[in-house]
């Protein structure tokens, strides 16, 4: 009698394993239709005026850029510290005003390794050897004999200087420092991956794209403008693989319980 119901049991639960197996062979996962264009490296879109160009692709990721031609760039030239202009170094000065309107740049030159100096009455020399004698003379004046009289360069707001390679106009002068301002050419990127949104465009007409790399398909992306029905299909395919992981844990489950039952009953009495 005991067997009998264990076998009973067992059938149930290998057609409930059975049932279970065969779901998962006729279920179709559901994929990712995106609705949009799609690129391959080099290739570039327009958005609103700005254009795009596909720059690096492969694996599942990528890099979009734009490059703004007419960027705006600022620094700022603090007092007494140096800057680099046309392959020189210069020291910046600023009148001690309450509102100055212009600063000076004295071009400043550096000893080489090889002259020796020594301070002497907080005066710094340097130790100049003509073979026979040794004498001591100034830095400055060491420099000046050597290199020649410093380069001045005077600016005053709105002027305009080459500074970096790019012409550029003095904005603003205070007590603490120069601001200058310059435009020149700036790239912009934005990563590519599965599932990535891109806002691209303008910043008051901007649009916001998802990307997405189709399977099968090596070295392109496509870009939805519709990222909400994107998430959407994720959501979709991720409630599937939830659904076909339980009709795998009901099989194995139902196997493990056939399995036990005959065990079981199959007991030698006492």
């Amino acid at each position: 009698m005991q067997r009998r119901a264990a076998t009973v049991y067992a059938v149930l639960f290998l057609v409930i394993a059975a049932g279970s197996y065969s779901l998962i062979g006729v279920a179709q996962e559901p994929g990712i239709d995106v609705q949009g264009e799609t690129y391959a490296q080099n290739d570039t879109l327009t958005v609103n005026g700005y254009e795009y160009t596909v720059t690096s692709l492969g694996d599942g990721e990528g890099t979009l850029t734009r490059v703004n031609e007419s960027a705006r760039y600022t620094a700022e030239l603090a007092n007494n510290s140096t800057t680099q202009l046309d392959n020189s170094t210069y020291r910046v000065f600023i009148p001690n005003e309450s509102d100055p309107s212009q600063f000076t740049l004295r071009q400043e030159f550096n000893l080489s390794e090889n002259v020796t100096t020594v301070t002497q009455n907080e005066t710094e020399y340097v130790v100049v050897d003509d073979g026979q004698n040794k004498s001591l003379v100034p830095v400055e004046e060491y420099k000046n004999q050597q290199f020649g009289e410093p380069e001045t360069r005077e600016y005053a707001e709105g002027d305009d200087f080459q500074y970096e390679g790019n012409r550029t106009t003095v904005t603003n002068v205070t007590a603490d420092a120069a601001s200058v301002a310059w435009t020149a050419p700036r790239a912009t990127e934005n990563s590519l991956s599965e599932g990535t949104n891109l806002t691209l465009g303008p910043e008051n007409d901007n649009e916001t794209f998802v990307a997405h790399f189709p399977e099968g398909e090596e070295g392109v992306v496509q870009l939805g403008s519709d990222p909400a029905a994107y998430q959407s299909e994720v959501s979709d395919i991720d409630n599937f693989d939830e659904r076909i992981a339980g009709l795998w844990g009901i099989a194995i489950l139902s196997v493990l319980t056939v399995i036990l039952l005959f065990g079981l009953a199959f007991l030698p009495n006492k």
